[in-house]
């Protein structure tokens, strides 16, 4: 998943550390507004977005029916409204669950083809599938461009002749091909990696987690991984407590190389529900908090203006969700949604004020694309 492009000056890690999350009335909140988007038939959703310009942002996500039963979606923003731009179906199906782009010629984006990782990428006029040399069973959810020779992916991989056999996934573009970079996977039974980011291409972030859901026996474990230029490593992250239990990461954003914020859900205990749930590094260690009183429902995307404009975004009750970090406190805003059912999975920030939020809705009988958006973040 994409997260942000930042602007604005960078606030202290001493600054995070008393980092207090509110719902109520800010003083400030933005103004939030339904975009219309296309759809490519019953059934299209979005799973993440990215802005490179005001005027020039992709989401992508799949569209169900036709040939084949699903196939990938795109669509452009140009700064008045959203296009279909689709890249080429895979013939045997597939979906795309992430897209980045460091310049409007050099757009990637990720997801599933088959049981196959999928790799396509924009250069300024078309789509084109870019060969991908990772395992036949694997899934690519995240990507980070930072330039035509530097670009990371991550998913997870099926790897029957390997241990543990369910692996975390770490590819690498360098201009000419997409390798596989070796990573931590952990836990004996399940590895997987959701979201990727970054600040500088030395210093890079990959989120998601490990386990099962805690009914087979063993609890999911929130799993983050740190690029320091030559190797990834495992960074350790608060584990289960009196607190929290069963967490799962969606999403990353690197605000600054002091201010990183990733969110999810996990299970609460105090209130014995599932609750969007965040984690947040100071430069030194993450903390993990939620929203008192926090709706059921998760976090599925993050993005920043500034290490002071963080907007999360997800589902709980069945709406959108969206919560600001300013600084000091975070606080829900209110966000409108067509239909019965609406959710935002993907998010993206760019220039001083415009953030976007797409996902899907359910509006006549069926998942539809939707996305909203602010212009002062």
């Amino acid at each position: 998943m994409s997260a942000s492009r930042t602007a604005g000056a960078t606030i202290g890690a001493a600054a995070l550390i008393a980092m207090i999350v509110v719902p109520g009335n800010p003083a400030f909140a933005a103004t939030w507004s339904v975009t219309p988007t296309p759809d490519a038939a019953q059934g299209s959703r979005f799973y993440d977005v990215d802005a490179l310009t005001t005027t020039d942002a992709w989401a992508v996500g799949y569209a169900e029916g036709g040939a084949p039963s699903m196939r990938p979606l795109a669509a452009r923003w140009n700064g008045t409204a959203w296009t279909l731009n689709s890249p080429p179906a895979p013939a045997a199906g597939g979906w795309l669950n992430g897209v980045d782009g460091d310049a409007a010629g050099n757009v990637w984006a990720v997801g599933v083809a088959g049981s196959a990782a999928l790799t396509q990428r924009w250069n300024g006029t078309t789509w084109a599938t870019v060969p991908n040399a990772g395992p036949s069973s694997a899934s690519l959810s995240g990507v980070k461009s930072f330039g035509t020779d530097d670009a990371w992916a991550v998913g997870n991989a099926f790897v029957p002749s390997a241990t543990p056999p369910n692996r975390t996934l770490i590819q690498y573009w360098d201009g000419t091909s997409w390798s596989t970079v070796p990573s931590p996977s952990p836990d004996p039974t399940q590895n997987r990696l959701v979201a990727v980011d970054g600040v500088s291409a030395g210093d890079v972030w990959a989120v998601g987690g490990l386990g099962h859901d805690g009914y087979g026996g063993a609890t999911v474990t929130a799993l983050v991984l740190r690029w320091n230029g030559s190797s990834w490593s495992r960074v350790t992250v608060p584990t289960a407590d009196a607190t929290f239990s069963v967490v799962e990461l969606h999403d990353v954003v690197v605000a600054s190389a002091t201010d990183v914020f990733a969110v999810g859900q996990a299970f609460h205990r105090p209130t014995f529900k599932q609750v969007p749930y965040v984690l947040r590094w100071n430069g030194q260690s993450w903390q993990h908090t939620t929203i008192p009183g926090a709706p059921n429902g998760a976090f599925y995307a993050v993005s920043a203006l500034s290490p002071t404009q963080v907007y999360a975004v997800g589902e709980a009750n069945g709406r959108a969700l969206v919560a600001r970090w300013n600084g000091s406190t975070c606080v829900t805003e209110s966000t409108p949604g067509p239909g019965s059912y609406h959710a935002l999975l993907g998010s993206s920030a760019v220039g001083t004020g415009t953030v976007w939020g797409v996902g899907l809705q359910m509006n006549g009988g069926a998942f539809k694309t939707f996305a909203v958006r602010t212009a002062n973040g």
